[in-house]
Formats: C-alpha cells, sequence, structure tokens
C-alpha cells in the first residue's frame, strides 16, 4: 500500500534499506516493541544537541550573539553527563563528542553570518521536534512533511534554507528540496536558495532550486512512493550501516552481516546516514 505522508526520513530509510523501513512503519508486531529496542546513538545525540544550540542561539538578539553565549548554549542543553542512558559508554566517550560539539560550533561562529535576516525558527526546542514538524498536501493522496532547521529573509524577499548537518556530506539534495517545497507552499514564498552546512567537514552544499531542478525532486519522490506502494519483498540490503540498526536482531540478515562485518561498532561510519 502507498503510504499517505513521507518525509526525506522515510524516504532515505525505504532507499537505504526497504526490511528497515518495513520494520519501522509497516511491521504490526514490531510495533508492538519498537520502543523498547531503540537505542540511542551518541552521534544522533550530539546532533540533537548542536541542532538545538544553533536554534537557541538564533533566538538570542544579535549583540547576545558571541562565542561565550554559545558555549553556554550548549552546556545548558547538554546537561552532561548524558551517559549510558544516552549511549554514552563511559565518561571519556561523552567527554569527545561534547569537544567535537565545542569544535563544529566554534567553526561556525568563526565562520558563518551569525547575524542574517531570520524569517522562521523552529518553535520548540529543546527536545521537542514533533512540534516543528510541518506538513503540506503533495499531490492528490498524499502529504510530504519535515522540519526546517532555519529560513532566512534575502535582501530581494526571496527566501533562503539553511540546514545543519553534523555528519558526513551526501551528494543528495532531496531532502533540501522537500524544505524548497514546505516553504514556498506554506509561506508563499519563493526560495531562492537551500544550503546544507555541514559542521562537521567544515563545508558548505547549496543549490539554486530551478524549476526544473524542482520537477526532477517531485518525479522522484513520486516515484520512490510508487515503489513503496508496489514493494512486497522487503529485502534488507546489506551494509555496514546494518550494524547500527535498531532492528538487526529481527533481520533475516543478521547472519550475512556479521559474517561479513563482525560485530564492531564504529559510529564514525553512520555519520552520513543520520539525516541530522
Amino acid at each position: 500500500m502507498k503510504p499517505k505522508e513521507v518525509s526525506p526520513h522515510k524516504l532515505s530509510m525505504f532507499k537505504h534499506c526497504p526490511k528497515q523501513y518495513y520494520f519501522e512503519y509497516l511491521d504490526p508486531e514490531m510495533a508492538k516493541i519498537k520502543k523498547l529496542i531503540k537505542k540511542k546513538r551518541p552521534a544522533v545525540e550530539m546532533g540533537n544537541f548542536i541542532h538545538d544550540t544553533l536554534t537557541l542561539f538564533f533566538k538570542e538578539t544579535p549583540e547576545n550573539r558571541d562565542w561565550k553565549k554559545m558555549m553556554s548554549i550548549l552546556k545548558e542543553q547538554w546537561k552532561g553527563p548524558r551517559g549510558k542512558t544516552f549511549g554514552f559508554k563511559d565518561v571519556e566517550e561523552e567527554r569527545n563528542y561534547y569537544e567535537q560539539s565545542l569544535k563544529m560550533l566554534s567553526w561556525f561562529i568563526k565562520n558563518e553570518n551569525i547575524n542574517p535576516s531570520i524569517f522562521s525558527l523552529p518553535f520548540s526546542p529543546p527536545g521537542k521536534s514533533f512540534d516543528d514538524y510541518i506538513k503540506i498536501s503533495f499531490s492528490e493522496d498524499l502529504e510530504l512533511g519535515g522540519k526546517i532547521d532555519r529560513l532566512d529573509m534575502a535582501t530581494d524577499g526571496t527566501l533562503e534554507v539553511i540546514d545543519y548537518k553534523t555528519g558526513k556530506p551526501e551528494k543528495n539534495f532531496l531532502q533540501l528540496l522537500t524544505y524548497v517545497f514546505l516553504a514556498e507552499k506554506i509561506y508563499g514564498k519563493p526560495v531562492s536558495k537551500a544550503e546544507n552546512i555541514y559542521l562537521k567537514s567544515m563545508s558548505h552544499d547549496a543549490i539554486t532550486p530551478t524549476d526544473d531542478l524542482k520537477q526532477q525532486a517531485r518525479l522522484e519522490i513520486l516515484d520512490i512512493v510508487d515503489k513503496i506502494g508496489l514493494e512486497t519483498a522487503w529485502a534488507p540490503f546489506v551494509s555496514k550501516l546494518c550494524l547500527y540498526c535498531d532492528y538487526l536482531d529481527y533481520c533475516p540478515a543478521r547472519p550475512e552481516v556479521v559474517k561479513i562485518y563482525g560485530e564492531q561498532n564504529d559510529e564514525s561510519v553512520k555519520d552520513s546516514t543520520l539525516g541530522i
């Protein structure tokens, strides 16, 4: 059955592994235990803290936006040590992630415009991302949803989408274009630029969302939705990412995964697929 609503996260999950998508959204038995088997991931938690810190930083008045304030906000959001309840195996690992966060935010404040013309920010950090999840009608029987990290107003009155990334760069702009669709439909203003800011690699990736690019994205989204609707096998796609899947113990591919990759857990491998 075709989904009635999709997001960049759902689309990406299906592309990476149909079986994981099935476990996450369709399996009635897994739905009963999903909350019990979900694990906290240090890289994900770090990303959440950084996103909330940046949102709260830009809610400060311009004269208060400095490095001292940034550090203060991160410290307040982290409220460490968080320990094993947040996936950190020990104090040393947590300290390492905290230092990584400081390094990323230090680069940001030294190299980015910290006084942009803010048009829209998430309403409710910390820790309430679902409150900022927005949806639009995308086709006759499909809604498109997502959460936009930041919208700026350009000097010509158009909007600019900003998305923060704490993982590895990916040449996949479907998520950004999803945010373009959301912003243009909800606010009734054209988006002239959409940009990923990669805090870990200290780099940028920006696109101009032309009509042709938006049409390509629209067709790709609808194509993935059609494939989800036609899927019956829900076969797992085996890769290193399987080692960080909450459903690995229930997956028929587990013996193959362990045989190929062993059971080591290196969070860095997963960075590029966190979607944060």
